[in-house]
């Protein structure tokens, strides 16, 4: 399903790039019609930022005593060592309301888990731009954040522990 997914992002990244620059051609030959075709690549490189952030947003993890490896969907692999992590906040993305919680349970029945989420703040060198989308979502516009969900990781209980155990260690 994650290789699935993952060619999906990259074709709609390709596609919406392709788009863009077709856009911007067209905006500079055709002069009638000039100014609608800037304005649609304008509108479209807005809609490439959601598929930008889809692609970072909860990579793999695989944690070590020295820090944390991140694996994004796209991207290559990235390590965050243990002093550049600086804490926890809630998900920006995850909804918090009972309508939500309602909703949830009767689409999905008694035995639904409720969807859970942390989003991890680290240093704003630590990670490359494309982390810093999450970080200005999650409050932090000086640094650069990565996303843990409760239905995008396993052990999803474990991986908060020890991401807790590696925060504690790295405010020592």
């Amino acid at each position: 399903m994650r290789r699935a997914l993952t060619r999906l992002t990259a074709l709609g990244l390709v596609a919406c790039s392709a788009a863009i620059i077709v856009q911007l051609i067209l905006a500079f030959l055709i002069s009638a019609l000039g100014l609608l075709f800037l304005l649609s690549a304008l509108f479209t490189a807005t809609l490439l930022i959601p598929l930008l952030l889809q692609t970072v947003l909860h990579p793999e993890i695989r944690l070590s005593a020295n820090g944390i490896w991140l694996r994004p969907m796209l991207w290559r692999e990235q390590f965050v060592p243990r002093r550049a992590l600086l804490r926890c906040v809630r998900h920006p993305l995850i909804p918090e309301s009972e309508t939500n919680a309602a909703l949830e349970r009767w689409l999905f029945g008694k035995k639904h888990r409720r969807r859970e989420g942390y989003a991890v703040i680290v240093a704003r060198d630590a990670l490359p731009p494309l982390y810093r989308l999450l970080a200005r979502l999650a409050n932090a516009p000086d640094a650069a954040a990565f996303a843990i969900s409760s239905t995008t990781h396993r052990n999803y209980d474990q991986l908060c522990a020890a991401i807790a155990a590696l925060l504690a260690c790295s405010t020592d």
